[in-house]
């Protein structure tokens, strides 16, 4: 169902609201389309619903356009948006129950599509290199996709159930999580794009984080009768193949040579989570246990983290809690690179799950 904004939410016009409003007050505040947004956060909607959407923000202003996507286009996006990327001034985004890969301006313009068949897979994540997207499919390879029109030019096998891809040192790494049932990350030479190794790694991996010139790789790892698991944290080295895990965690980002984590333990009978917030340091490979957040962090610590993205520009976090039993619309705190908080707003879909940034300079 569309979720209503009624202009009460926020009653003043943006530079009123900048003069006489807090940045911590303005949870509510909506512009109705926002001009030249510098974050797109991709909400994942819910499965089957059709509902995925990308909000818009505005990072200087304060101002964020929920169903930003459905307002330029008059549609949804479709059934769980998956992964969103911004690349030469544009926008591209995989939408996984959908099975399509679409081409938006920066607008939130969409300018085309790509589906792709049962035979090719689901889409699932993105990178990019010059004029080329990548695409990892479910049905075990990555699609080598023109920017320009979407045009599929070739295919590069992978392992079981592909997730996160990223661009490293021009070779494409590529983790294969088998839905529990890989544990191999496939390196495919950029040039040739041909697979030309496979490292082992723990069970199910997920996600990529590169600080620097090291490689790290979250897990969720093997599921017990519980559905859960230990999501270990693991550093790479893509030359030899030594993989060794330095902690656990269900999120993290980098930042100036630091990693940032979370680990959520949820109860899924209840749905109850609690988070915690930790630090490692590249350089001296040593852990901190105490959270990068200041202030008032309840919020943060109890509710699902189904986001956590930095901006590459500033390091400002943005932490995307996942609303009420997955259901209902998702909020954001974005912090500074110092875990102070900056604003906390409502994104106006369900699930926020990634986030692109613009540098428009």
């Amino acid at each position: 169902m569309k979720k209503v904004y009624r202009s009460a939410l926020c009653a003043c016009l943006a530079g009123f609201v900048l003069a006489s409003c807090e940045p911590e007050d303005r949870g509510g505040c909506i512009d109705p389309v926002v001009s030249n947004p510098d974050v797109f956060i991709l909400c994942e909607g819910l499965w089957g619903a059709n509902n995925a959407d990308i909000s818009a923000y505005k990072s200087d202003s304060l101002l964020c356009t929920p169903e930003y996507y459905l307002t330029q286009n008059g549609q949804y996006l479709g059934d769980t948006g998956q992964d969103i990327l911004y690349h030469k001034g544009h926008l591209y985004v995989s939408v996984y129950g959908s099975s399509y890969v679409a081409k938006l301006d920066i607008e939130g313009n969409e300018l085309t599509r790509h589906p792709f068949s049962a035979e090719e897979g689901q889409p699932r994540y993105l990178t990019a290199d010059g004029d080329y997207i990548y695409v990892t499919l479910y049905s075990g390879k990555v699609a080598k996709m023109k920017a320009s029109d979407l045009s599929v030019v070739d295919y590069a096998p992978t392992g079981l159930n592909p997730e996160d891809i990223i661009l490293h040192k021009g070779q494409l790494l590529v983790a294969n999580s088998g839905w529990g049932y890989d544990n191999r990350v496939t390196v495919i030479d950029v040039a040739t794009f041909d697979s030309i190794a496979s490292i082992t790694v723990e069970w199910n991996p997920q996600q990529f984080v590169v600080a620097g010139d090291s490689v790290y790789l979250l897990a969720n790892g093997q599921y017990d009768e519980n559905w859960n698991c230990d999501y270990p944290v693991q550093h790479i080295d893509v030359a030899t193949g030594d993989v060794r895990t330095i902690t656990h965690a269900t999120r993290a980002v980098a930042y100036d040579g630091m990693l940032y984590l979370c680990n959520s333990a949820t109860n899924w009978a209840t749905y109850e989570t609690e988070n915690t917030f930790f630090t490692y340091d590249v350089a001296t490979a040593t852990i901190s246990n105490q959270s990068f957040l200041q202030g008032d962090t309840e919020e943060l610590t109890s509710n699902s983290v189904y986001m956590m993205e930095v901006n590459p520009k500033n390091g400002d976090f943005y932490i995307g809690l996942a609303g009420t039993k997955f259901v209902s619309s998702g909020m954001i705190h974005r912090c500074n690179h110092e875990g102070r908080l900056i604003h906390r707003f409502d994104v106006g879909g369900a699930n926020p799950n990634q986030a692109a940034f613009v540098n428009y300079q």
